[in-house]
């Protein structure tokens, strides 16, 4: 009778092992499937990433307003004469509105991080777009202005800097797994 007994038990234990070992052999099957997926999503993001950088650092030194001042100078070399000293100045600031109405990259490139996220990483790219905007806008300003006024000075060229470095910090953080930040 004890045998007897015994065998349900027996049963039962199979049965829940064998329902254990195939919940496990699925999920182990949707991780080895997931696993590249995840993988090539990653690799999406990083690429987008990557791209919308690139354009954004490089726009960032074409811009830079002394940069650009020292290409004037090295086309218009100092004499210590006024009028010298101002078709300097003038040139700078047509090179900086040549180089800042190259956007085209950026613009290309910001919509694929919206699209990859998360919406905190785009939401810095966004805010970095609208920073290099406001650099065309300064660099139009600019040679536009009949005024004696400091055009092109160099905290735009700093904020577009730092947007660039959150930017840079948020994307790297999610790459490599950190967490979002806190708002």
């Amino acid at each position: 009778m004890a045998a007897l007994v015994g065998i349900p038990a027996t049963v039962i234990t199979a049965a829940v092992s064998a329902a254990a070992a195939y919940a496990g052999a699925r999920a182990q099957a949707r991780g080895a499937h997931r696993g590249p997926v995840d993988a090539i999503r990653r690799q999406h993001q990083r690429d987008a990433y990557a791209a919308f950088l690139e354009a954004a650092s490089t726009y960032s030194y074409e811009t830079q307003w002394r940069r650009n001042h020292v290409q004037a100078q090295t086309e218009f070399p100092v004499s210590g004469d006024p009028d010298q000293i101002e078709r300097v100045r003038q040139r700078a600031r047509e090179l900086r509105l040549e180089a800042a109405q190259l956007i085209d990259p950026l613009r290309r490139t910001l919509p694929v991080v919206q699209l990859e996220g998360p919406e905190y990483v785009a939401d810095l790219a966004q805010d970095l777009f609208r920073t290099a905007i406001y650099v065309l806008v300064d660099a139009r300003a600019a040679v536009e202005d009949d005024e004696d006024r400091q055009w092109g000075e160099p905290r735009i060229d700093q904020r577009l800097a730092d947007r660039i470095t959150a930017y840079t910090t948020a994307a790297r953080d999610y790459l490599n797994g950190s967490a979002a930040p806190v708002a």
